[in-house]
């Protein structure tokens, strides 16, 4: 039977809405608010604001939430205040509901404005809050039992596409060297010249499509050819974000203004340790991955980092010569698996300088060969295939939270980027670790005690049946 056509919809005046029946159970947005206390933010921003003077601040558990949304979802900040009035689920996460954003001026709690949230996350920022809230997450983890003591990391690195066009590369200009003299001579001269009274030109005519707004195509037109021209870091540098370098990974790949991420993970959990990033250069992932290896031991001293797996790019002898100072075995894929000998020298020298050399070559070899016998023994083998983690933990990062491209520009914005993303990483992995887990306590022994009264119901029911089934056979 077809229905009837309606003539119109006539809402209710009046509605009672409970919003948290309106959030699944299982949704995403229930397990973040019970798997982590946001009530951390405060003491670490007491000290950037004052108690005397200014304007109330906003809350800053719910500026905390408001920017775990925009990375969680990949929303830009004009993007989530569009879609924020609309969505049930992140008004309950940020303790809002539709009343005060209907009308914020009689609500308890209200929305700050979005400037607000800018010069917020600008504040903190600067002032190091993101990397504790980062190292609060890790502590977390490790709480939970998601992180052992003993762990088997990886590092690894990626290039992201910085936030600018390749037409704003310009070419460096460099001071002119010149002498006292000369310099002398040029200020004399120009002093000469501004003396004399200045004749009025003759104004030109301007140049087509130079008066007035450039439109689309008149900024196209405008464009630099660059064909059979070369660029480099050491001549051209982008206008619109200095910080960023031309980068290319392959031989077939376009150089692109890029920045490098950074990750050292825990290959067994996923969970990143840590994430920083970086100009790009073709030794930036190894001298980043020392530097991680080494802050790891003050950030979370109750972790001891037992092994590190990484590609062929971390092969290099120095490299493996300070994991070996550190402790770590170095689980690094080498693209030469034969053993080299240690020279002999036929005479002693008494050059300080030659024998130091001579030692550390000595020491090189010796290293890379017990790297190589590590890759041929294959006693690590099992670890070494988890390094592949990393390159989904970027993949994850990329396709679904926005690390592609850069939001901003600078490399502080990049780093903050990077770190919101590693959070909501970690923390996606915390929940799903949680929900996995066993009932322990008081819920586990409830299970025994519906198990015993179950049973002690089917004792007590035996004798009953089998006095019944003799009385039918009778």
């Amino acid at each position: 039977m077809r229905a009837p056509k309606r003539s119109g919809v006539q809402p209710q005046l009046f509605q009672i809405i409970d919003m948290d029946a309106l959030v699944p159970e299982r949704h995403i947005l229930r397990r973040l608010d019970e798997v982590i206390d946001w009530s951390v933010i405060h003491p670490w921003i007491s000290p950037l604001y004052s108690e005397t003077m200014g304007r109330p601040a906003a809350d800053p558990e719910l500026m905390v939430r408001l920017m775990l949304l925009s990375y969680l979802f990949n929303h830009s900040e004009r993007n989530l205040y569009a879609t924020l009035p609309m969505h049930a689920g992140y008004l309950w996460f940020c303790g809002l509901d539709f009343e005060s954003v209907q009308n914020p001026e009689m609500a308890e709690l209200r929305l700050p404005d979005r400037t607000t949230l800018v010069k917020t996350r600008n504040l903190w920022r600067e002032n190091g809050i993101f990397d504790d809230l980062m190292r609060h997450v890790v502590d977390q983890c490790i709480a939970a039992g998601l992180v052992k003591t003993g762990v088997d990391a990886a590092v690894d690195g990626s290039q992201i596409r910085a936030n600018v066009s390749i037409h704003s590369l310009e070419e460096i200009q460099l001071a002119p060297v010149e002498s006292i003299d000369e310099y002398l001579a040029r200020q004399a001269k120009e002093d000469e010249t501004s003396a004399k009274p200045s004749k009025p030109d003759k104004k030109e005519p301007p140049a087509p499509g130079a008066g007035g707004r450039k439109t689309g195509l008149g900024e196209q037109a405008v464009h630099e050819d660059f064909h059979g021209k070369s660029f480099s870091n050491q001549t051209h540098r982008s206008t619109s974000d200095p910080d960023a370098r031309l980068y290319k990974k392959s031989a077939g790949q376009e150089a692109h203004p890029r920045y490098l991420i950074h990750d050292l993970v825990d290959v067994r959990s996923g969970v990143i340790l840590d994430r920083r990033a970086s100009q790009a250069s073709g030794t930036a992932e190894r001298e980043v991955s020392l530097e991680q290896l080494a802050a790891i031991r003050f950030r979370h001293p109750s972790l001891s980092i037992l092994t590190l797996s990484a590609d062929k790019a971390y092969g290099i002898a120095d490299y493996l010569l300070e994991l070996n100072r550190l402790g770590i075995v170095p689980l690094v894929s080498l693209r030469n698996l034969t053993l080299e000998e240690v020279p002999v020298y036929q005479r002693k020298t008494n050059d300080p300088v030659k024998q130091t050399k001579r030692e550390a070559k000595a020491e090189q070899i010796q290293i890379l060969n017990e790297a190589k016998q590590i890759q041929l023994h294959g006693g690590y083998r099992q670890v070494q295939k988890m390094r592949a983690r990393c390159e989904h933990v970027f993949a994850e990062a990329k396709n679904i939270h926005g690390l592609d491209r850069s939001r901003s520009r600078g490399l502080d914005r990049m780093q903050e980027q990077a770190t919101w993303t590693a959070i909501v990483q970690n923390l996606k992995r915390l929940c799903r670790f949680k929900a996995s887990r066993p009932r322990t306590g008081s819920s586990v022994c409830a299970k025994p005690a519906d198990g015993n009264q179950r049973g002690f119901a089917q004792a007590s029911f035996l004798p009953f049946f089998a006095c019944f089934s003799d009385m039918f056979k009778t």
